[in-house]
């Protein structure tokens, strides 16, 4: 201590050390959370300066904090410590793009694990029955050898990279109002506990061994509890931007719909005018002409009855589609008691399982296996939705759900949570599996509080087979 600040006065060494090393091993914390984040230009050279000028500025600050004695000495430590926090801060900014909120998000975090990790060691030697204001080490109750600052320095690493590994984020949070009302007030709490109570309990940590324990206890559960709270703002933020996709998909699929099912009313409306047109010059084509023409006729007058007209549109829209890549779908369905979901809903389920089905059919090279099998049943404890095809290759799955294989994963993967919050919202289930290279979505609904008749079918075949 004495070597690295002996251009100082030995009365202000302590005080400049405890503060360098409180910046620094702040700084390294809060980079632990930092490492994905986007850096700004010429990084390094401006993480460098700004740790060095912190360094000076903490040098400076404690130097401040060394003259002033008495009454106001607590004041002034607590002032310091604010200043070594707001340089940590400040290096966050000059040193990342990245939002305000996402900045002090990882400031909390970052404070939080060094909290902990400043307290946990004591607290162990503590627990040990070795004084930490007399001792380093966790065997020898005065004094220390040289192992036992590997054992010091071995703790804390582990301990601050474990916490981060446990509550690092994968992805960043997006621009919001209350997210970033969130993000404040965890930012200030930090702020005011870390420098402002720790502080003072401090002062009176010393007045016995179990006050002692017990500002350790608090203080490592103020850690943990920040990097909770961190974390769950993270995941309130996540689920509101996946609604508001949601949302916006939803939107999007009923416009479709309104224009999808106008144009299948048109479609057939056209094609009973052409049959009756077909029937009076019929005589008068050969056999090829009128083959080729009916089979025109019946490709774009595709009629499906479910005993639900939704769910009619959507399978008229889709064996279209299945047509063109040579699927077959196969549909045995008992539309009656569908009318739980709204019409918006409704097609968005029955769209989403069809389209997925049909991604992952493209690419199977055995025809033979294009096979799309729908089954809607009414059951004894509700409606069942199913639907189950061949697949190729490995699906890996995150909270229940098969992930998106598209580059684009911000986009994409969204069509199966929709499907599950429309489920969940009319009080049912999603289930997804994929074994034996079947995938298999299955959906469970709650009858309307109207329906009282409940049909029950069976279904024993578990292997898509082709319609005949």
């Amino acid at each position: 201590m004495n070597f690295l600040f002996s251009f100082l006065p030995e009365k202000y060494v302590y005080n400049a050390y405890s503060l360098v090393l409180t910046f620094l091993e702040c700084q390294f914390c809060i980079f632990l959370f930092m490492l994905k984040h986007k850096k700004r230009k010429l990084f390094w050279l401006r993480f460098i300066g700004c740790v060095a000028a912190g360094i000076v500025l903490s040098v400076a600050i404690s130097l401040v904090n060394s003259e002033i004695t008495g009454k106001m000495a607590l004041f002034a430590r607590v002032l310091c410590y604010n200043a070594v926090s707001s340089l940590n801060l400040a290096t966050l900014f000059l040193c990342y793009k990245e939002s305000p909120s996402e900045i002090m998000l990882c400031w909390c975090s970052g404070m939080a694990v060094y909290q902990f990790s400043n307290k946990f060691y004591p607290f162990i030697q503590n627990l040990c029955g070795i004084n930490d204001k007399e001792s380093l080490s966790l065997f020898h109750p005065q004094g220390y050898a040289w192992y036992d600052w590997l054992i010091f320095f071995a703790v804390h690493l582990c301990s601050q990279i474990g916490l981060s590994l446990i509550f690092n984020r994968k992805d960043f949070i997006n621009k919001d109002k209350d997210t970033t009302k969130y993000v404040v007030t965890a930012s200030v709490t930090t702020m005011v506990f870390v420098n402002v109570v720790i502080c003072i309990a401090r002062v009176y940590e010393n007045e016995s061994m179990m006050l002692n324990l017990v500002v350790k206890v608090f203080t490592m559960g103020f850690g943990i509890a920040i990097l909770i709270i961190s974390k769950n703002i993270f995941l309130q933020n996540k689920q509101k931007q996946e609604m508001s996709i949601i949302r916006e998909l939803w939107h999007q699929e009923r416009l479709q719909f309104k224009s999808i099912k106008a144009n299948i009313d048109f479609i057939n409306s056209k094609c009973h005018d052409l049959k009756h047109v077909f029937a009076k010059f019929e005589d008068k084509m050969n056999s090829a002409e009128i083959e080729e023409i009916r089979q025109a006729m019946e490709f774009y007058d595709k009629t499906v009855k479910t005993g639900n007209d939704i769910l009619d549109v959507v399978l008229c829209e889709k064996i279209v589609l299945c047509e063109k890549y040579d699927i077959v779908l196969s549909v045995l369905a008992d539309g009656s008691k569908l009318d739980v979901l709204s019409a918006s809903q409704m097609y968005s389920m029955f769209s989403n399982i069809i389209d997925n089905a049909i991604t992952s059919l493209r690419k199977l090279e055995d025809k033979e296996k294009r096979i799309i099998t729908l089954t809607v049943k009414n059951g004894a404890d509700g409606i069942e939705i199913e639907e189950y095809n061949y697949f190729e290759g490995e699906i890996s799955f995150a909270n229940g759900l098969p992930q998106t294989q598209k580059e684009d994963k911000n986009k994409h993967g969204y069509g199966l949570k929709s499907m599950r919050y429309i489920a969940e919202r009319h009080g049912g289930t999603l289930t997804v599996s994929a074994d034996n290279n079947i995938f298999d979505v299955l959906v469970k609904l709650p009858y309307a509080a109207s329906d009282t008749a409940k049909t029950t079918k069976t279904d024993t075949s578990r292997t898509p087979q082709r319609q005949t």
